[in-house]
């Protein structure tokens, strides 16, 4: 069955009848909703149902159809021609970016008009799978309880009396064995056997079908966040680590519809706040190489008298230069109708304190012009509004040029 595909920004609706979804998928929709999943809301007023979407972006596959919710940083709600090809070429940009997936994001001018964003999270992973049996799969001793024909290891004498009292020529023993089933390689192959029914891509099917009859056959294993949290990479493992990223993704938010059997749900989603946050921060990074960038840095902001505890504050970008704080950046994924709002405001008064340096500046997309300022108490400091541009192949370096600027001027 061919795959049908809608895009939609954020905070856009799907609605039933109108805009490509079927009422079976808003059903599947629904049973997929709870209070963890908050990706989109549900609309059924008696008149209309569908989904209306929130900040997050990504991917959201049920049954055949794939919706590609992409950003939107201005308010306009009059669609531009083009205007969604170029958004879903900034998303997997963005998606590449922080998520360190080495691959060549489409042009707005060279994109596959058949494959979806959820393609190149698959094409990523299955490229590490193959570099991965190249290399050969790690292996690890564990033990093995079993009823076999040879005695080795230790001999359990209540479970051996039980099973073999007519079968003598057996032994149940506890036993030690190194093999393939490592906990990671077991993770790897239960996300080759979910991609199948989640691509409709022939090429990509092909691949993860061909790296199953590679794969050793192993335990099945159960997932959750818990199991993902608790896994530790060592110099043996640490080659795994893009594609365990990928398989976490994919493995907590695949849920299989067993009611109506065809309407299997992934949601690869985003908070585009958080991804904004981590772009602009990779991208510094990597290019802001003069200057020492950081991340989600932390500082103590209040202790109580009678407790240990303390509540801190954090920033999200920090520019250092010969150790000195040379400025705090807080990014926006939103547009300002004129001035930044009072919260934050605030919020950038007291990294100027904390951080114990003179410029702070908010972060936020568009093309409007920047604007500076200072807070009343001081003439000496200052707090910017930045708004760099999401247009243009080499957006990103712009994005340098203007915070570089900033810094310098």
């Amino acid at each position: 069955m061919a795959s049908q595909r809608i895009q939609v920004f954020e905070y856009g609706e799907l609605i039933v009848g109108n805009d490509g979804i079927a009422q079976e998928q808003f059903d599947a929709l629904a049973r997929y909703y709870n209070d963890d999943r908050t990706y989109y809301s549900l609309i059924d007023d008696g008149i209309r149902c569908g989904i209306r979407f929130k900040q997050y972006v990504g991917v959201l596959k049920v049954g055949n159809l794939i919706i590609e919710v992409l950003p939107k940083a201005d308010k306009d709600e009059n669609e531009k021609e083009g205007e969604k090809d170029i958004w879903r070429s900034r998303l997997i940009q963005m998606l590449k970016r922080v998520h360190k997936l080495k691959i060549s994001a489409p042009t707005v001018a060279g994109q596959s008009t058949t494959s979806s964003i959820l393609d190149v999270f698959i094409e990523k992973f299955l490229d590490q799978v193959d570099e991965l049996l190249n290399k050969g799969l790690v292996k690890c001793y564990h033990k093995e309880d079993a009823n076999i024909g040879a005695l080795k290891g230790r001999l359990l004498w209540s479970k051996h009396l039980v099973k073999n009292c007519i079968h003598k020529e057996k032994f149940y023993v506890n036993y030690t064995t190194y093999d393939y089933e490592h906990i990671l390689n077991r993770i790897l192959r239960k996300t080759l056997e979910v991609i199948p029914k989640l691509v409709y891509s022939t090429s990509l099917r092909g691949r993860a079908v061909s790296s199953l009859f590679s794969f050793p056959e192993l335990k099945d294993i159960s997932v959750s966040p818990e199991l993902f949290s608790s896994l530790n990479f060592d110099r043996k493992t640490e080659d795994y680590t893009f594609a365990i990223d990928i398989a976490k993704l994919i493995l907590l938010n695949y849920s299989p519809d067993f009611k109506e059997g065809n309407n299997d749900i992934l949601a690869l989603m985003f908070d585009m706040n958080k991804l904004w946050e981590e772009y602009i921060g990779c991208v510094l990074k990597q290019k802001l190489n003069d200057y020492n960038v950081s991340c989600q840095k932390k500082e103590q902001l209040w202790k109580p008298a009678n407790s240990e505890r303390t509540k801190t504050v954090c920033a999200d970008i920090v520019i250092k230069k010969n150790d000195n704080v040379t400025a705090v950046l807080d990014t926006k994924w939103k547009c300002p109708e004129e001035y930044a709002s009072d919260a934050d405001l605030h919020q950038m008064y007291v990294y100027l304190n904390r951080f114990n340096t003179r410029r702070v500046a908010l972060v936020y997309p568009g093309e409007k012009t920047d604007v500076k300022g200072s807070f009343v108490d001081s003439d000496n400091n200052s707090c910017d509004m930045i708004f760099v541009s999401c247009s243009g192949d080499d957006w990103e370096d712009n994005i340098v040029k203007k915070i570089r600027g900033w810094l310098e001027s």
